[in-house]
């Protein structure tokens, strides 16, 4: 007998996905980073992390400011480089 793996969804698209292919993220202090294991995390679909136009609407979410947003950006750029 298989297992159901489990699905989580995007909090941009509010799209339901495997849990493998979304990205984990995590926010503490204004600050967005990968999980580390502790707190509260949120996911996000590749397909957002590309769309500039979610990205900013994820950036009023969290109240990021100017300098949090850009590394923000930077790393989702950096993600959808690597894989």
């Amino acid at each position: 007998m298989q297992k159901n793996e489990p699905i989580r969804m995007c909090i941009a698209c509010r799209e339901r996905d495997l849990q493998k292919k979304l990205i984990r993220l995590q926010q503490n202090n204004n600050n967005i980073f990968p999980y580390t294991g502790q707190g509260r995390s949120f996911y996000l679909c590749s397909l957002c992390s590309e769309n500039e136009k979610k990205i900013k609407g994820l950036v009023k979410r969290f109240r990021l400011s100017t300098d949090d947003s850009e590394r923000f950006v930077k790393y989702l750029k950096e993600l959808n480089k690597n894989g």
